[in-house]
């Protein structure tokens, strides 16, 4: 077929079947870019309330009368409960469908942040808290288990997962400045009230762009592997439990080594029944092959590790710029600006890079800027908030280098099969390592706050004595993971393969 074109030449037309696989590609396209809109928008929801939280805690104290010692529960049972049930959450959505699973988990946690926001006083918050950290233990996994198998080609699920990554980082450092401004102009129920409303949209742009043909429910469902869930939620909950409370009892008190007791206890029992889930028929929850790729192991290292620094820095730094410096809701806030704009720009950049550079050069690039940022905040702890700031930056920058390769590392390392259960247990090592961050930080700021006399400066100097320990922590990690990723593993099999990039 042809057609005169304006010079007066003829040219062959686009036969009619191509035009329509060309409309096709373009509904595909953009069906998937609603889907990673939705997938964005979930992700960052569950990272905004893990910190809005921090710069709230003050006004609700004073509004429901809390004391202290139950303040931190207000924070610490978030982080509990979802910890213990991301590895349920993933199972989930391989038994009923991840569509299903994702909505279910957003409608959870936008009732519970609306139940937190006219919560009358402690104990109904707390309960609204629960409530949500189900919501974000049923959706959270299958955000990053989706854009797997949405984006099967390697560049652009990499540039997928880099804006993934952005969003969550974006989530995460505007938690505490969307949190200082709602509270400073009106009450610490807005931050609640903002997380309620993005759920509501999450759960309305999720229902048209999530395909139920494609993430419905499977045709055969393999059953639910319930010892194994109630273990994993066993040892998770008592991990999660023993570092949290360990700042309150101390290390060696009988109920913090009875809790990681129960934690080692429940975790062998739990790799015992992943052994025999399959041969029951059962979905293991955490397939033990999984531990098999390099490249999976260490970027559950480099999670735990970026998450042990970020939560400590957001926590103890917000503690440090409203207590001891004297800065309002909203100026303390405001002063991670810098380190929230670094960590959502380069998320995304750092997905185009991975076309160029691999997944494991990335995650240790990034943990060794974020390493140089910690050493800086050591040696300007002391000094002016604006040293204080810039070297918050950096840090922005270095995670938001790693943020991205790593999640796609974690998923990419193994079976498409697996996807579910690999983001599942990467959700899980990062949540562990944003409360290992604040338990294990928080005994050495208090060790410094004691070394030294005088208010301001005790706490800066055992600021500055972690900030050390955190550096040293990112560059051990940064080596570990070189070492982890000098061979690349086959993706369907999780056989060592011959190409030399990790």
């Amino acid at each position: 077929m042809t057609e005169l074109t304006g010079d007066g030449l003829l040219r062959r037309s686009r036969l009619p079947g191509e035009v329509q696989r060309l409309r096709n590609d373009d509904r595909r396209a953009a069906g998937s870019a609603a889907l990673l809109t939705v997938m964005c928008l979930g992700l960052m929801l569950s990272m905004f309330n893990a910190t809005v939280v921090n710069v709230m805690l003050p006004d609700i104290r004073v509004a429901l009368h809390v004391s202290g010692t139950s303040l931190q529960w207000v924070a610490a049972l978030f982080t509990l409960c979802n910890a213990a049930l991301l590895l349920a959450g993933g199972a989930l959505g391989e038994l009923i469908g991840k569509r299903m699973t994702f909505l279910s988990g957003v409608a959870v946690f936008t009732a519970g942040s609306a139940a937190c926001a006219a919560a009358p006083n402690l104990g109904v918050l707390l309960a609204a808290r629960t409530v949500q950290a189900i919501g974000v233990a049923v959706m959270t996994p299958q955000t990053l288990s989706i854009l797997v198998t949405e984006y099967t080609n390697p560049t652009r699920r990499a540039r997928a997962v880099g804006i993934w990554a952005g969003m969550a980082s974006l989530g995460l450092a505007a938690g505490p400045v969307v949190g200082g401004v709602v509270t400073d102009v009106g009450s610490w129920r807005g931050g609640f009230m903002v997380s309620a409303v993005l759920g509501v949209v999450t759960l309305l742009l999720g229902f048209r762009a999530i395909s139920s043909a494609r993430y419905g429910r499977p045709t055969h469902a393999p059953s639910l592997d319930f010892a194994g869930a109630a273990l994993s939620v066993l040892a998770l909950g008592a991990l999660v439990f023993g570092l949290i409370e360990s700042a309150t009892l101390g290390w060696n008190s009988p109920f913090i080594v009875g809790a990681f007791a129960l934690a080692a206890s429940a975790t062998a029992a739990f790799i015992l029944t992943q052994r025999a889930a399959s041969g029951r028929g059962c979905l293991p929850l955490m397939p033990l092959e999984l531990w098999r790729s390099r490249g999976f192991v260490g970027a559950n290292i480099a999670g735990l590790a970026y998450f042990f620094t970020l939560f400590g820095i957001l926590y103890f730094y917000s503690v440090y710029l409203q207590q001891y410096r004297s800065f309002s809701t909203l100026q303390a806030g405001l002063s991670f600006l810098p380190m929230t704009i670094a960590m959502a720009l380069v998320g995304p950049v750092t997905g185009r890079l991975s076309a160029r550079f691999t997944t494991t050069s990335l995650t240790v690039a990034g943990l060794l800027v974020a390493a140089v940022g910690s050493s800086l905040l050591a040696l300007l702890s002391a000094g002016g908030v604006v040293g204080v700031v810039c070297s918050l930056a950096l840090f922005g920058v270095g995670a938001g280098l790693m943020s991205s390769p790593m999640s796609n590392m974690a998923v990419s390392s193994v079976a498409t099969r697996h996807s579910g259960a690999a983001s599942a247990t990467h959700n899980a090592f990062r949540q562990i390592g944003s409360t290992l961050g604040v338990a294990a930080l928080g005994t050495i700021v208090s060790a410094g706050h004691h070394a030294a006399s005088g208010t301001t400066t005790a706490f800066s100097t055992g600021l500055s004595h972690a900030m050390t320990v955190v550096a040293v922590v990112l560059v051990i990690c940064a080596l570990t993971v070189a070492v982890l990723g000098r061979r690349r593993y086959d993706f369907s099999t999780v056989t060592p393969s011959v190409s030399s990039k990790a």
